[in-house]
C-alpha cells in the first residue's frame, strides 16, 4: 500500500506542479528576454543612408528602423523603406513579433497603459508564407553594410528584433512590454499535455487499484486522476472565477509597474534635481520635469514657479492603483512628472511633441518610482489574494470528489 500511495502522490506532483511550474518558468523568461530587447533596441538610434555610406561594407553597429514592407527578396530577406530609405532584413531562423490591432483604437493608448491589451504572437519566420506590401514593420539589431545598402542580421549573441505591427510606431513600445508576457503563466504550453497524461496515468492506474480488497487506494487515485477538474465543479467553482479575477489585477499591475518606468530608461537612477535633460538615439533633447499639474488649463507649474504649456499630443497615464493602496504612494496632491522635447529659446524653456516614437510626450500623475514600486507590492498582494482563492477552492471540492467516489466505488 505504501509503494501506490508514493507513486499517486508522485505522478500528481510530476505532472500536476513540476512540469507545469517548468513551463511557467520557460514562457515568463521568453517574454521577459523579449521585452529586455524592445527596451536595449529603444537605446538604437535609427538608421539612416549616412551610416551605410556607399562605400562601406561590413559590420555598421546595432540600429533600428520603421518602415513599411517593400518587397520579399527570396525566403528569408525583406525590404523595408520610410519613403526616403530601405533597408533590408535576413529572416532565417528569426521569430517575428506580432502585434494586433488594439480594441476600441489606440488614440489614448497611454491611458490605459496599465492594462494588458491583446496578446502579442511571435512565430518563426519560416512559418509567415505571405506578407501585403505595405505592411508597417519594425526592426532593431545588427546592421552590415553591403554594396551601399543596409541588411538587418541576427548573428547569434546580438538578437534581431523584428515585430510587424498595426498600431502606430508611437504605441509599439507600449504594446510590446504591457501585451509581451503569458496572460497566466501556469496555463502555458506545458500544462495541458501535462495535466492530460498525468489524469490519464492516474486514472489507468486506478483501474489496476480496483482488483485490490481495499478500495481505498483506487479512490485516491481517480480523485487525483479528476483533480484538474474539480475547481469547475459546485459548490467551488464561483472561486474560480475570483481566482481569475484577482489573476488578472496582479497582470495589470504588473504592466503597470513596467509600463510606467519606460521613460525612466533614458535617465539614470539620480534623485538630486527636479528637472532633468537627456539626449535620445538620435540626439533629440529630451526632458523629465516635476511640478504641480493643471489638467484644465494643460499646465504643469514647476518648483521654481515657471509655467510651461504641455504639447497638444501629451498623453496622461492613467494609474490603476486601488485607492487604499495609492494612499501608500505619497506625494503631493497635483503633483506630476513630464516627460517630453524640448527647446530653450532665450531664458524660456518650451516642450514639445518628441519626434522619436520610442520616446513618448507623457504626463504622469505623481512619481513614477514610487508608483512603480506601489503597483509591484500590489500585484503581489492580489498575486497571494488569487492563490487563496484558487487554494480554498480546491480545498473545498477535492475531499467533496473523493467523498463522492467513494459512495460509488464500494
Amino acid at each position: 500500500m505504501t509503494w501506490q500511495l508514493f507513486l499517486i502522490i508522485l505522478l500528481a506532483l510530476v505532472f500536476y506542479a513540476s512540469l507545469p511550474a517548468v513551463g511557467a518558468f520557460v514562457a515568463r523568461g521568453h517574454w521577459r528576454r523579449f521585452r529586455r530587447m524592445v527596451n536595449e533596441v529603444s537605446h538604437y538610434p535609427t538608421a539612416t543612408p549616412t551610416v551605410v555610406g556607399r562605400e562601406r561594407s561590413g559590420p555598421v553597429g546595432s540600429y533600428r528602423f520603421f518602415g513599411t514592407l517593400e518587397a520579399i527578396q527570396g525566403d528569408d530577406r525583406i525590404w523595408i523603406t520610410n519613403g526616403r530609405f530601405s533597408v533590408a532584413a535576413d529572416l532565417r531562423n528569426v521569430h517575428v513579433s506580432l502585434i494586433p490591432e488594439a480594441e476600441g483604437g489606440e488614440a489614448d493608448s497611454w491611458s490605459t497603459g496599465g492594462r494588458a491589451g491583446a496578446a502579442l504572437g511571435s512565430v518563426p519566420w519560416s512559418r509567415i508564407f505571405s506578407l501585403p506590401e505595405g505592411t508597417p514593420v519594425f526592426v532593431g539589431g545588427r546592421l552590415f553594410a553591403e554594396e551601399g545598402r543596409g541588411i538587418f542580421r541576427d548573428t547569434g549573441k546580438s538578437r534581431l528584433l523584428v515585430v510587424i505591427h498595426d498600431c502606430p510606431r508611437e504605441s509599439v513600445v507600449l504594446r510590446a512590454i504591457s501585451s509581451g508576457r503569458q496572460r497566466n503563466e501556469i496555463v502555458n504550453s506545458f500544462t495541458l499535455p501535462s495535466v492530460a497524461v498525468g489524469s490519464l496515468s492516474l486514472l489507468l492506474f486506478a483501474f489496476s487499484l480496483l482488483a485490490l480488497p481495499d478500495r481505498l487506494l483506487a479512490v485516491l487515485a481517480l480523485t487525483a486522476a479528476v483533480a484538474p477538474a474539480s475547481p469547475f465543479l459546485p459548490p467551488g467553482f464561483p472561486l474560480y472565477f475570483a481566482y481569475r479575477a484577482y489573476w488578472k489585477k496582479a497582470r495589470n499591475l504588473r504592466v503597470q509597474r513596467d509600463v510606467i518606468r519606460l521613460p525612466l530608461r533614458y535617465f539614470p537612477a539620480r534623485r538630486d534635481r527636479l528637472e532633468r535633460g537627456t539626449l535620445l538615439p538620435d540626439m533629440e533633447p529630451y526632458l523629465m520635469i516635476r511640478g504641480t499639474w493643471d489638467a484644465v488649463g494643460g499646465t504643469l507649474t514647476t518648483a521654481a514657479g515657471e509655467r510651461l504649456t504641455l504639447p497638444a499630443e501629451t498623453y496622461q497615464m492613467d494609474i490603476i492603483l486601488p485607492r487604499w493602496w495609492r494612499n501608500r504612494v505619497g506625494g503631493s496632491p497635483g503633483q506630476a512628472v513630464v516627460f517630453a522635447g524640448y527647446a530653450v529659446e532665450g531664458n524660456e524653456l518650451i516642450l514639445r511633441r518628441t519626434e522619436d516614437p520610442m520616446a513618448n510626450t507623457l504626463i504622469v500623475p505623481g512619481d513614477p518610482e514610487a508608483i512603480s514600486r506601489a503597483s509591484d507590492n500590489a500585484a503581489r498582494f492580489y498575486e497571494l489574494v488569487s492563490g487563496a482563492f484558487i487554494g480554498v477552492n480546491i480545498a473545498v471540492n477535492l475531499p467533496l470528489v473523493f467523498l463522492l467516489l467513494s459512495w460509488l466505488i464500494r
